[in-house]
Formats: structure tokens, C-alpha cells, sequence
């Protein structure tokens, strides 16, 4: 497998393009407002090469392998939809606070909690073998 490398005035005309979010020597991003472009042009069943070639991409991009791939990538994880998210990655935990509890949502908190604890006991005073 071949990799890649774009010389500088090639990653110059890509960031130029209005679909390209950022370049480097290796990768190129795309915006989100392409993706999803891209995502509707296919399901018109229209090849993924000239659709990059009718959204001005150089030919060195819509001759090689990045349309199809970038597509099959977009398909498989438009359903997980981090392909149309701006922020990918992990998502922090949300921990709930005590102290921002009613009353009731406390009372509530103390007997699940109490519940919990008597089940583990339950489970932890049988015989295992």
C-alpha cells in the first residue's frame, strides 16, 4: 500500500477549496457541510469520483483512491453519526450532584442507595463453594 504525500502547492490548492477543512503532507479533512453533500449525491447513485470532480477537486483526488474510501468510510458511520458531529471522541461522564438534588430526587438517591447495599449483602452472606 502506497503512501500518500502531498508537496506544498498541492496541500496550498486543497486548503483553497471550500470543502477542505485542513491538510497536511498525509491526511486531508473535509467539512461536515461536505460530507453530508456527498452522503445525499450518492444516494442520487452518482459516482464517487465525479462527484468530487464536480465539487472542484483537483484530478490527483478524484483519480485515486480517497473518493471511494472517504465514502465507504462516511456510509458505514453515518448511523454511529459522528460524521455529521463536529466534536468526535470520547464524551465526558456526566456524574449528577447531591448538593443540586430536591428534596424528593434526594430521598429517592438514599433508598436506591440503601436498596443496593442490602441486595449486596444478601448476595454476599450465601455459601459459594
Amino acid at each position: 500500500m502506497r503512501e500518500i504525500k502531498y508537496k506544498n502547492e498541492q496541500i496550498k490548492e486543497l486548503e483553497n477549496n471550500k470543502y477542505v477543512k485542513s491538510c497536511t503532507n498525509k491526511n486531508i479533512n473535509f467539512t461536515k457541510e461536505f460530507k453530508i453533500k456527498v452522503l445525499e449525491l450518492d444516494k442520487q447513485w452518482i459516482f464517487h469520483r465525479k462527484i468530487f470532480k464536480t465539487l472542484w477537486f483537483p484530478e490527483y483526488i478524484f483519480n485515486s483512491r480517497i473518493p471511494k474510501l472517504s465514502l465507504d468510510r462516511w456510509k458505514i458511520n453515518i448511523n454511529k453519526k459522528w460524521v455529521i458531529e463536529e466534536n468526535k471522541g470520547r464524551k465526558k461522564k456526566e456524574y449528577f450532584d447531591i448538593s443540586k438534588m430536591n428534596k424528593d430526587e434526594y430521598i429517592e438517591y438514599l433508598e436506591a442507595k440503601l436498596a443496593l447495599t442490602e441486595e449486596l449483602k444478601r448476595l454476599d452472606s450465601r455459601n459459594y463453594p
